[in-house]
C-alpha cells in the first residue's frame, strides 16, 4: 500500500520554508541567551509556529544543533506540510520515547516547557524521561515575547483576515433587520465568513478562557458581565456557554455591537463596531464619539518603546477625563485590567495593553485596541451621559505597530453605522 498522502491543492497554503527557518534561528538565539540548553514544544500552537504543520507530536528544539520532531499523528502528513529535516516517528513505548529523547539531550541540561498550557501531570512524565539532572523550565515567556513581534509573512495573513472582516461587516449591514434575533444575526455572519476563508476557530491560549466566532449583542444584556475577561461578555444562550449572542431581538433604535474575529491562515484579526437601525439617542452617541476620541488618543501612543502598562495608565486616565470611568471596561467590580491584547496565532498574544506591564512596545506587533463601555440598567452615569439606555458602546480595532506609524488593518469607519429601517 502507498503510504504517501495524496498531493495537496494549491489552495491549501504552507508556511514558507524560509519562514520557519527564520523562526527557529531567533528561537535558538533566544534560548541561547535565556541559558535554556533547548525547548520542547507539546502546545499545538507553539509546535505549528516553529514547524509548519498541526500534527501531534513532540518537538525539541535545541539551543544548538538540528531540531527534531517525533510524531504520533500523522508522520506522512508532516513530512509533507513541514520543511524539518529531523521528522521521526514517535515512539509508543515510554522507554523508546525515554531513548530517543535521551540521545539528543545531555544529562544535566536546562529544558524550557510550556508551562502555562502543559498539565502538570504531563510535565511530571518529561522530567521522568529526560537525562537525570536535566531541570525544566517554563518557556512560556521567551515563546510569547518570541511570537509578538511578526514578520512580514505574518503581517500579510493577518491582513488577509482584516479584509474578510470588512467584507462581514459590510453584510452584517445588508442583513440587520427588526425582529432578528442576536443568534440569528451571528450565524448569519459566521456563514459568510467561513464561505470567505474563515478556518472556522478562534483560539485562545489563557487557561478556561474560550471564544467562538465572538459576539453580536444588544440593549441591556449587552452591558451583562460575566466569566470571560474581556470588556463585554453578553448574555449567550445558556449557563454552560454565558457570553455572545442570545435569543433577544434587534430592535430599531437600539444599538448593536458587534464584536467578530477572523481566521485566514491560521492568524487573527478582531475588529468591533456598532449598527443601529435609525438613530440611536443622542446621549448614546456622544458617548461613542467620546470613546473613539479616547481611542484615537491610545493609537497616537501606539510606538516602539513605549512600555504597554503605560498605554493603560493614559486609557484610565482619559476615561476619567471624559466622566465615565466608572463604566469604562466593564462595571463595578467586574472592570478588566487590560485595553488590548496582541493578535496573532491565537487572540490573547503578547503585549498586553494592561495595567502595570512594563513590556515595551515593538515594531511589527500587532495589537486589537478595544475601549469599551458597559452602562448597566439602573446606573448613575454623570452628564452627558446620565441619559444613556442599558447598553454597551463599543469599538476595536486591529492596528500593526511600525518604526513611524500605527496603521489600522480593516478599513470599515468607526462610527456608528446607522440603517434606516424599512418599517
Amino acid at each position: 500500500m502507498n503510504s504517501n498522502p495524496p498531493a495537496l491543492p494549491s489552495s491549501y497554503k504552507l508556511v514558507p520554508a524560509a519562514e520557519i527557518s527564520q523562526r527557529l534561528a531567533l528561537a535558538q538565539k533566544s534560548l541561547a541567551e535565556a541559558e535554556f540548553d533547548g525547548l520542547i514544544v507539546l502546545h499545538n500552537i507553539d509546535r505549528y509556529y516553529f514547524t509548519g504543520t498541526l500534527q501531534d507530536g513532540i518537538l525539541w528544539l535545541p539551543a544548538q544543533g538540528v531540531p527534531v520532531f517525533w510524531v504520533r499523528r500523522s508522520l506522512a502528513r508532516a513530512r509533507q506540510e513541514s520543511p524539518l529535516t529531523e521528522i521521526r516517528p514517535q515512539p509508543e513505548e515510554s522507554s523508546s520515547l525515554q531513548s530517543e529523547l535521551r540521545s539528543v539531550i545531555r544529562p544535566r541540561s536546562r529544558v524550557g516547557l510550556e508551562l502555562d498550557v502543559v498539565p502538570a501531570r504531563v510535565a511530571a512524565r518529561f522530567q521522568r524521561l529526560l537525562p537525570e539532572s536535566c531541570r525544566i523550565s517554563d518557556a512560556a515567556p521567551l515563546i510569547r515575547s518570541i511570537r509578538s513581534c511578526k514578520s512580514p509573512y505574518e503581517i500579510s495573513c493577518i491582513k488577509k483576515a482584516a479584509a474578510v472582516m470588512d467584507q462581514v461587516m459590510n453584510h452584517a449591514a445588508l442583513i440587520l433587520k427588526a425582529g432578528i434575533s442576536e443568534v440569528e444575526l451571528m450565524a448569519e455572519l459566521e456563514h459568510e465568513a467561513r464561505r470567505l476563508g474563515h478556518l472556522g476557530i478562534v483560539r485562545m491560549r489563557g487557561w478556561n478562557s474560550e471564544l467562538f466566532f465572538g459576539h453580536t449583542i444588544s440593549g441591556a444584556d449587552a452591558a451583562r458581565r460575566g466569566y470571560l475577561d474581556s470588556p463585554t461578555n453578553g448574555l449567550g444562550l445558556s449557563p454552560a456557554f454565558p457570553q455572545g449572542a442570545s435569543h433577544n431581538l434587534i430592535q430599531e433604535g437600539v444599538p448593536v455591537s458587534i464584536d467578530f474575529m477572523v481566521n485566514c491562515e491560521g492568524y487573527l484579526a478582531d475588529l468591533t463596531r456598532m449598527f443601529c437601525l435609525n438613530a440611536p439617542q443622542e446621549s448614546f452617541c456622544r458617548a461613542h464619539k467620546d470613546l473613539l476620541a479616547l481611542n484615537q488618543a491610545l493609537v497616537a501612543a501606539l510606538r516602539p518603546g513605549t512600555k504597554s502598562g503605560e498605554i493603560f495608565t493614559l486609557a484610565r486616565q482619559l476615561a476619567r477625563e471624559f466622566g465615565f470611568a466608572d463604566y469604562f471596561l466593564g462595571h463595578g467590580s467586574d472592570q478588566v485590567s487590560f485595553v488590548g491584547h496582541g493578535v496573532g496565532l491565537e487572540v490573547d498574544e503578547f503585549p498586553f495593553i494592561a495595567r502595570n506591564n512594563p513590556m515595551p512596545l515593538k515594531t511589527g506587533m500587532v495589537v486589537a485596541l478595544e475601549p469599551k463601555l458597559t452602562f448597566p440598567p439602573g446606573h448613575h452615569a454623570p452628564s452627558p451621559y446620565s441619559g444613556i439606555a442599558p447598553s454597551a458602546i463599543t469599538t476595536e480595532t486591529t492596528y500593526l505597530i511600525t518604526d513611524d506609524t500605527t496603521i489600522p488593518l480593516s478599513q470599515i469607519p468607526e462610527k456608528i453605522k446607522i440603517l434606516i429601517s424599512s418599517h
